[in-house]
């Protein structure tokens, strides 16, 4: 998927960075990188004024108008991103955020000249083409670090979970027979919030919940994860068995031992094991229903063609 404003609205979560070495040093002389200051103008929308993404009043995708304020720590209308000292009395390299250029001294530039530290920011108004009222608020912030420009989104209103919502129901049923419903909602919320650790315990609780379901009241010689889920893979997706071996590594690491990153990794690998399963499950009774209606139909069909 292309790493554009788009990508960035609707599918970086908070606080997710992205790096682009606008500049190389090569020789101890920072080299501008060309492909580099493209791909970041691009990911930041320099030149686009639309992105097409879910009006959550709509309840439609529409193009929305973006209009971009820039500005630093002190300035609340700064455009330009000061990029190395002055030398002597001509001004130093400037990044003009408007227009994507580097202006001023050029590259390359002496190690010592390019500045560090610099942060600045990124304010989006993006509103709905259908219904103006409709708006969405996005912030990031860019450092100048070693020659690197690090993006970061800070802030984003309403956040994706209103935007793109959640259907909690959909499993509804089952989650509620596994006693897991509140588990599964709160797993996904806490995700939304990025409080991964959460989320990932959330989702491990849904799936032990799933393997003591399967195992009713069966008596194992042991208490131990593995011995459980050996136990009961059969009753699982064919896809989600070939996963279980790798998937007990996983849910065997104590949530205090992980950090924020690796619960992320975690969570994601395990919510697409929990929803194959939940999706299996459904199908399955589905299934289960439709041969139950259809001996009631044979057997009405049969018991008609008897009495003639």
């Amino acid at each position: 998927m292309e790493k554009n404003l788009d990508y960035l609205f609707n599918n970086v979560s908070l606080y997710t960075k992205e790096e682009f070495r606008v500049f190389e040093l090569k020789e101890n002389k920072y080299e501008l990188n060309d492909d580099e200051l493209q791909r970041f103008n691009k990911y930041i929308g320099i030149n686009k004024n639309k992105i097409v993404t879910l009006c959550h009043k709509c309840k439609m995708e529409f193009p929305f108008n973006v209009e971009k304020r820039f500005f630093d720590e002190i300035s609340s209308s700064m455009s330009i991103l000061i990029l190395t000292k002055n030398y002597q009395n001509a001004p130093g390299g400037r990044f003009e955020c408007k227009s994507g250029t580097v202006y001023g001294a050029m590259p390359p530039y002496s190690k010592e000249y390019l500045l560090d530290g610099g942060i600045w920011y990124v304010e989006y108004c993006m509103k709905c083409t259908k219904d103006y009222g409709h708006k969405y608020v996005m912030m990031l912030s860019i450092e100048l670090k070693e020659g690197k420009f690090i993006v970061r989104k800070i802030g984003q209103n309403p956040s994706m979970l209103t935007v793109k919502g959640f259907d909690f129901d959909k499993y509804k049923r089952i989650l509620e027979r596994l006693n897991a419903y509140e588990d599964y909602k709160k797993a996904d919320l806490s995700n939304a919030d990025h409080f991964y650790v959460g989320a990932y315990a959330y989702l491990r609780r849904i799936f032990e919940k799933m393997v003591k379901h399967y195992l009713k009241d069966r008596k194992l010689d042991d208490e131990h994860m593995d011995t459980k889920i050996e136990a009961v893979k059969e009753y699982f997706d064919p896809r989600v068995q070939k996963l279980l071996k790798n998937l007990y590594g996983i849910l065997s690491i104590s949530i205090h031992e992980l950090d924020e990153e690796e619960s992320k990794e975690y969570y994601e690998y395990l919510k697409a094991i929990v929803d194959m399963q939940l999706e299996y499950m459904n199908t399955e009774e589905e299934k289960l229903k439709q041969s139950k209606e259809l001996e009631g139909v044979i057997s009405r069909i049969t018991n008609f063609v008897n009495k003639r």
